[in-house]
C-alpha cells in the first residue's frame, strides 16, 4: 500500500487525492490507515485527510445502502447453511459492542476493534435506522480521520 502510494507521490494532486480515496475504501485500512501513510509519503494534509474521509465513507455507504439485500439473503438460507457458518468474532465482538453502547458507540469504537464496514452492517442488524447509522457512520469517519491528522502532524513536529 505505501509503495502504491509512493509511486504517486511525483504525480498530479488529483491522483495523489484518488490514491488516497482508494486505500481508504478498503475495508480495516479504511481513512485511519489511509492518513498516516498518506501524509508520512508526503501527501499534502489536508488533501489526504479528505480524500481518505470521501473514500471511507463511500465505502461504507455502499455497506450501509445494501445491507437490506445482504439481510434478505442472510434469511433466505436454508437452516442447515446457517448452523455450520462458523461464528465470525469480529460480529460477534460488534454484537457485545452494540448491546453495550448503541450505535454511537459501535461507530466511534468500530474502527479500533471490528471496522467500520462491519460496525455499520452490525447495527443495521440488530435493528439500528439506515439514516441513524448513516449520521454516526459520518461522525466517526471524520473523527478518526481528523484525529489520526492531527497525531501524525503532532508526531512530524515533534520529530523536527
Amino acid at each position: 500500500m505505501e509503495q502504491f502510494l509512493q509511486q504517486l507521490q511525483d504525480s498530479s494532486p488529483i491522483l495523489q487525492f484518488l490514491g488516497v480515496m482508494l486505500v481508504g475504501m478498503i475495508p480495516f485500512l479504511e481513512g485511519y490507515f489511509a492518513v498516516p501513510v498518506g501524509i508520512a509519503v508526503g501527501f499534502p494534509a489536508v488533501m489526504t485527510i479528505v480524500a481518505a474521509i470521501v473514500g471511507n465513507w463511500i465505502s461504507v455507504m455502499v455497506v450501509i445502502l445494501a445491507s437490506d439485500r445482504v439481510r434478505q439473503w442472510l434469511q433466505r438460507r436454508k437452516p442447515s447453511e446457517r448452523k455450520q457458518e462458523k461464528h465470525n468474532k469480529r460480529l460477534e465482538r460488534g454484537q457485545n459492542l452494540f448491546q453495550k453502547y448503541g450505535v454511537p458507540g459501535v461507530s466511534l469504537l468500530g474502527p479500533l476493534l471490528i471496522g467500520d464496514h462491519i460496525a455499520a452492517l452490525v447495527c443495521i442488524a440488530s435493528g439500528a435506522s439506515k439514516r441513524y447509522v448513516i449520521i454516526w457512520q459520518t461522525i466517526a469517519i471524520v473523527v478518526w480521520a481528523v484525529g489520526m491528522g492531527i497525531l501524525v502532524l503532532l508526531g512530524i513536529n515533534v520529530i523536527k
